[in-house]
């Protein structure tokens, strides 16, 4: 690649500390992308083996559930961000990544309704940690393809693959939504409705995983990070995928 290539010019500390944070952010779009392929947010719960819903118990003993996809939620998601003191860079993983998810945490258990505040077991929090992760890595991946798409940004995205194949999952998860919309005005019947939708996302999501490995768009690989170098803590999957998911995502994020 032309990162560290640039003949008869010599490279400055300037040059080089900027090639090493693109490369990283290269790194980090592939990990980030790895983890978020999902038709929607359910499905990338369920790609990571997380619940979709997790019952609580509020201080007068009477059950709650509290929805996954809610932590994703496009209104509260635009209120936390209208909170912020101070601008942060939404379109960049290896810069935002980790101080955004532990500022929507924070903002989520103090300054949100109540029911974030019910959270007490060791699993809850942890189910809710990682929940949380996962919605910073979609966000800021959505909010690069919309700056890439619609604003022409070219440095939206530091890896031009993730730029692609980004488009793609957020066209297919913009057709997905519409046809589900279609089930619920068709289907007159919740629970049927609810079926058709979930076996819908989880064909759409099958798709998805079965395109990790023979890739419509050819991979470029990317040089190692410098030695001493590694992705922020944030940007690395919650948990551990299956063990087939894992390698083809590792294959995906560093090709020597």
């Amino acid at each position: 690649m032309h990162l560290f290539h640039a003949p008869h010019t010599p490279h400055t500390p300037l040059d080089q500390e900027h090639a090493e944070a693109l490369l990283l952010e290269q790194h980090a779009e592939r990990q980030a992308l790895s983890a978020v392929r999902g038709a929607n947010f359910t499905q990338c719960l369920n790609l990571h083996h997380l619940a979709a819903d997790l019952e609580l118990v509020d201080p007068r003993g009477r059950p709650h559930l509290m929805h996954g996809k809610d932590l994703f939620d496009e209104r509260t998601w635009n209120k936390f961000l209208a909170s912020l003191q101070h601008a942060i860079n939404i379109l960049s993983l290896t810069q935002s990544a980790e101080p955004l998810v532990k500022l929507y945490r924070t903002w989520l258990l103090t300054k949100y309704t109540q029911r974030y505040r019910w959270l007490s077991t060791p699993a809850q929090i942890q189910w809710f940690e990682q929940v949380t992760a996962l919605v910073i890595l979609r966000k800021v991946m959505e909010a690069k393809h919309h700056a890439w798409t619609y604003q022409q940004d070219e440095h939206a995205f530091a890896d031009s693959w993730c730029a692609m194949e980004m488009r793609n999952l957020m066209t297919l998860n913009s057709m997905t939504t519409e046809i589900a919309k279609a089930i619920h005005h068709i289907v007159r019947q919740p629970e049927q409705a609810k079926e058709m939708i979930e076996h819908l996302f989880e064909i759409q999501a099958t798709r998805l995983l079965d395109r990790l490995v023979p890739i419509r768009h050819p991979l470029p690989s990317l040089p190692p990070l410098p030695e001493g170098v590694a992705l922020p803590q944030a940007i690395l999957p919650p948990i551990a995928p299956p063990t087939g998911q894992a390698e083809v995502a590792s294959q995906n994020t560093t090709k020597e």
